[in-house]
């Protein structure tokens, strides 16, 4: 499963491949005045040894839209 929004180059930190799926995580937050707050996360896990990364989707969906789609 790849994500269309999510164009971030990688290779594994651990053993160097190039093949990876992502998915979507949905974590509850703790925020000032303890409200609790729902933040979206996208895990890139590799699908040679496993080894996961975690990016805000906040952050990635917004930079994506800052940049002209060819």
């Amino acid at each position: 499963m790849y994500c269309g929004v999510m164009r971030l180059d990688f290779k594994c930190l651990k053993c160097g491949s190039d093949k990876y799926i992502v998915k979507t995580a949905i974590i509850p937050e703790k925020s000032p005045g303890l409200k609790l707050e729902i933040s979206n996360y996208y895990l890139k896990i590799c699908l040679n040894c496993g080894h996961t990364e975690m990016y805000s989707a906040k952050i990635i969906d917004r930079d994506e839209e800052l940049k002209p789609q060819y």
